[in-house]
């Protein structure tokens, strides 16, 4: 079975599902011009799960059931060719109520052309299992990075936001996307906030229900307790910056804006 017959099961075991921020029950928000491409909650990318082996496990799919070996060559990296491994950044991290919570985000060279990025998917499924829910055959992915932003919890590892983008293209002035989602897995109310905005972004706003607001600003490094503060960040890979916060207990997500640029 080839990259491209795993492909058209992922994509006919996608069919009918609407494949977006629904499962974590994410709000996207644009910036000062609103784009047309969104955000994907990875519900497709789950159904490519990797095995102990570094196999691919179908079960769950149509006629899954088995393993398929991966079979696509894996170029050696050059300055033509992308890494076959993705550039990691971590974003935030802390504790609450003694208990530890992390967002990283996993950002994927723009393969050249179809032999490299069938290469880049079997890497993708070896790596976490990961997968592209834009994606339908590798040449979907040519000339295209992608970023899967991780959230961890005491342990419990997942994908909540994915999408791939032509390379290079990047948020400018004051647009951004943000998705709102639990701090926890279990977490019903959408107090974890995480954007993508312009290079050019100072300052970012994360307004609550219940009328306060938190004001971010770039940060770089560790704190002296080991944690990662919230704020705006360099993630490397990404032609934009990054930034996480958290809204205080007992209110949520509301909305989320750049207040500040560079000049």
């Amino acid at each position: 079975m080839t990259h491209r017959d795993i492909a058209l099961l992922l994509a006919d075991a996608a069919d009918g599902v609407e494949v977006g921020i629904a499962p974590t029950q994410a709000v996207v928000r644009g910036g000062r011009r609103r784009r047309a491409r969104r955000w994907a909650v990875a519900a497709a990318a789950a159904l490519a799960i990797v095995g102990t082996t570094g196999t691919v496990a179908l079960a769950g799919l149509p006629g899954g059931g088995g393993r398929v070996e991966p079979s696509a060559p894996r170029p050696s990296a050059t300055p033509d060719t992308p890494r076959y491994q993705p550039h990691r950044t971590e974003l935030a991290s802390g504790t609450e109520d003694g208990k530890g919570w992390e967002v990283y985000v996993d950002v994927w060279d723009a393969p050249r052309d179809k032999a490299q990025a069938e290469a880049q998917l079997t890497a993708m499924g070896e790596y976490r299992g990961e997968w592209p829910a834009s994606v339908r055959t590798a040449a979907d992915l040519v000339g295209k990075s992608t970023f899967f932003v991780q959230r961890g919890y005491e342990g419990d590892t997942s994908v909540v936001i994915e999408n791939s983008v032509p390379e290079g293209d990047a948020n400018v002035s004051t647009d951004m996307e943000s998705g709102g989602l639990g701090l926890s897995p279990q977490a019903k109310s959408l107090r974890l906030v995480i954007g993508r905005i312009a290079k050019a972004a100072l300052e970012v706003t994360c307004d609550w229900k219940d009328g306060t607001s938190t004001v971010l600003h770039r940060v770089s490094g560790p704190e002296t307790d080991g944690t990662l503060k919230q704020g705006i960040r360099s993630a490397e890979g990404s032609p934009d910056r990054w930034f996480v916060c958290v809204a205080p207990k007992g209110t949520a997500y509301k909305d989320a804006r750049v207040t500040g640029l560079d000049q």
